[in-house]
């Protein structure tokens, strides 16, 4: 699996609740904040992620997850499409073991034999299975940067977040930011359930000359959470994630596709 992607977390609330589907946000200029109804977002076992408007994807995705911590026992999971069974993780950066293991899907257990330690480099043969988790070790991990570099056949993706206890979101131990390229010009989607906690999802393009930037949608709350906008083909679509409450959180699932 080969192509740039990189991600960005931090957390916010904001309660969205209600029998009709999300009223997606899209904006080109300021941050709009809006919250939105529950959907369902399937992750039993063999469902795939969602199909990119571009098929195929050409050339290699890096997916980067920068500025965050990992609770114990817990890890960070990115489910793709793959056009090819191997995938090289690479961290930047100390603060606490951490392991790559090879996952089925969204939901599946993680079979401990599969894990190795993650040094600076590590290729991760895949075979039937469709993405990874980095898993923090019996004490929690704190990470600088962490890089996904595969081939996809399409552009689109999960990203599952880790449930976390109350009391271990101190300060911004529970922010993210996530990026998604390389960059290409055309519509990104954000889709995910409510979970236990509430977050706030921040859409940027941040600009490959100079690296400015520039906020395209705002959501937070404790429900539902979706996000509509359009990228321009000089700018990385990059997710911030953060906390907004420091009590019981849960895993977060957001289904993701970009140009």
């Amino acid at each position: 699996m080969t192509a740039a992607l990189t991600f960005l977390a931090a957390c916010a609330g904001g309660d969205g609740v209600g029998d009709r589907p999300p009223t997606p946000s899209t904006s080109t200029g300021s941050p709009v904040a809006t919250t939105a109804a529950p959907t369902a977002l399937s992750t039993t076992p063999g469902t795939a992620p969602p199909t990119s408007s571009v098929l195929p994807s050409a050339g290699p995705v890096t997916f980067r997850a920068r500025g965050f911590t990992l609770p114990a026992g817990a890890g960070l999971r990115v489910v793709v499409r793959a056009a090819l069974p191997r995938v090289t993780v690479r961290r930047t950066g100390a603060g606490g073991p951490l392991s790559v293991c090879p996952v089925a899907d969204a939901m599946a257990a993680v079979a401990p034999a599969t894990c190795s330690d993650l040094g600076v480099e590590r290729v991760v043969e895949l075979g039937a299975a469709t993405g990874v988790e980095v898993r923090a070790g019996g004490v929690a991990a704190s990470v600088d940067e962490v890089t996904v570099t595969y081939l996809p056949t399409d552009r689109a993706m999960i990203l599952v977040t880790p449930a976390r206890s109350p009391g271990s979101c101190p300060a911004t131990a529970c922010d993210a930011a996530f990026s998604l390229g390389s960059p290409r010009a055309g519509p990104f989607t954000l889709d995910a359930p409510g979970s236990e906690g509430r977050r706030r999802l921040v859409l940027q393009a941040v600009s490959v000359v100079g690296g400015n930037p520039r906020a395209l949608a705002t959501v937070e709350g404790g429900g539902a959470l979706s996000i509509r906008a359009t990228l321009e083909a000089s700018a990385e679509a990059v997710v911030l994630s953060h906390e907004l409450l420091d009590g019981a959180v849960g895993a977060l699932a957001m289904k993701i596709s970009w140009p």
